[in-house]
């Protein structure tokens, strides 16, 4: 069974994580061959405080914030932590 972990930051309401799921369920079903009622997803809400990265504990970005806001809020080197990642599962969608 395929199974999808996604840790993200709080903030986001259950008609963004229904359309994510339903995304992905597409995918991996279309894609992947996967039995719709095979697809598990889970949703870790990483809390503020709860994750570093580059040895520096992180705030996790408020979706509240506008994108203005995020900019001015963001590392110089230019990055916008709301969409900074490696990683798909934790970009926020």
């Amino acid at each position: 069974m395929p199974t999808v972990l996604i840790y993200w930051s709080p903030g986001r309401t259950a008609e963004q994580k229904q359309k994510v799921v339903e995304g992905i369920t597409q995918t991996l079903v279309s894609e992947g061959a996967a039995n719709v009622d095979d697809v598990l997803i889970i949703f870790q809400e990483i809390q503020p405080g709860n994750a570093a990265r580059g040895g520096t504990i992180n705030q996790p970005p408020s979706f509240a914030a506008t994108p203005s806001e995020r900019s001015a809020a963001a590392p110089s080197n230019g990055a916008d932590p709301a969409t900074r990642s490696t990683n798909v599962a934790d970009k926020p969608v």
